[in-house]
């Protein structure tokens, strides 16, 4: 999806950069502890070093999203798209239960590559090649005309860890509950429906199941409320 920007675009894509964190991207697949965010967050015993934490890659992944997202809104002009990077990773987390650090810092990451003029490589450079690879399935190809585009993120998608779809159906969780009672309802619940049938057969595990019928039930419970059949009519 493409958010809405604010300013000019040149100065929405001027990103003072650092150097890379080696100590962080080594430890980018580290397992994060199980409990609510902050729980997470807030490791429950200390660790060889802090550098090296799952802590310290999801917050160096937090503030670079935010500062590559920081001249963007989410469509009403006001909201800044960084609202919609926190509410995906605490659906992943939280609402999911997906504490596997790559998908995590790839969920935060999951529109900097579509949506700004940072490289896939970038990502890698920063962060390491297994989040690189999480981002880039998650990552529209903007080169590709609209259809081929779309077939080619589905296919993407398709052959994806489940961990990464699972991802992809915190992105419509939030999505659609966003978009209650505004002009891209219709839309976005076809997509979400899309998405969600084509990963149901392929989500095996417990989580993986539970994911896709929160998707689904919320698909449903929208369209039950009168918003929801004002979309459904318009579809």
């Amino acid at each position: 999806m493409k958010p809405r920007r604010s300013g000019s675009k040149d100065s929405s894509r001027r990103v003072r950069r650092g150097p890379p964190a080696p100590q962080l991207v080594a430890n980018a697949n580290a397992s994060a502890s199980s409990g609510g965010l902050l729980n997470w967050l807030a490791p429950k015993e200390s660790p060889k070093s802090e550098l090296d934490s799952p802590t310290q890659i999801v917050l160096q992944a937090f503030r670079y999203a935010a500062v590559k997202h920081r001249q963007q809104t989410l469509a009403d002009r006001v909201t800044p798209y960084f609202a919609h990077v926190v509410r995906v990773c605490w659906i992943l987390r939280d609402v999911f239960r997906i504490n596997d650090t790559a998908t995590i810092v790839a969920s935060i990451l999951h529109d900097v590559v579509e949506d700004t003029d940072t490289g896939i490589e970038e990502i890698e450079a920063r962060f390491g090649k297994t989040i690189a690879q999480y981002v880039d399935l998650l990552t529209k190809d903007a080169a590709l005309p609209k259809r081929q585009r779309e077939r080619d993120y589905h296919e993407k998608l398709l052959n994806a860890p489940e961990s990464v779809q699972i991802a992809k159906l915190a992105d419509l969780y939030d999505n659609l509950s966003r978009r209650i009672g505004t002009a891209r309802l219709p839309s976005t619940i076809k997509n979400a429906r899309s998405l969600a049938a084509i990963f149901e057969p392929l989500l095996k595990s417990r989580r993986g199941r539970a994911a896709v019928g929160r998707v689904q039930q919320l698909i449903s419970e929208i369209e039950s409320t009168e918003l929801g059949r004002r979309a459904r009519r318009k579809r």
